[in-house]
């Protein structure tokens, strides 16, 4: 039997459903119960050896409302996606990001920028 060649867009796919599950703190074998498969299958999905199928798309809509564009093209469309994402990066990835980001929202309104530094500034305070 011939084995699957596994792709970037493949590991990409694995990667953002790694991320639905982690970002819901469950183990490989929770989530495959969620999901209604075996175990192996759910991590033959998540090492991007086997293919996402309808019926699993379809349950991640119902059990963790991810829509399938997130899944298959990583396209973000809402704030949870954005989270998931945001959750499958390492510290630095995230960091950058928000950096981006803030200077983002600083170009669209500089008038309220320092406002926004002020309440991060507030809420790191908040979490130490």
């Amino acid at each position: 039997m011939d084995k699957k060649e596994i792709t970037n867009q493949d590991l990409e796919k694995a990667k953002r459903l790694r991320n639905v599950r982690t970002s819901h703190h469950l183990t490989q074998e929770k989530m495959a119960e969620r999901l209604d498969i075996a175990y192996t299958v759910y991590q033959r999905m998540e090492s991007g050896r086997n293919n996402i199928t309808l019926t699993h798309l379809n349950k991640l809509k119902k059990e963790f409302h991810v829509s399938s564009d997130y899944i298959l093209f990583g396209e973000v469309r809402d704030e949870r996606h954005f989270e998931y994402e945001f959750e499958g990066m390492n510290r630095n990835e995230q960091f950058s990001f928000m950096m981006r980001l803030l200077a983002h929202l600083c170009r669209l309104n500089y008038s309220e920028c320092d406002n926004i530094t002020k309440e991060i500034d507030n809420l790191l305070k908040n979490t130490k």
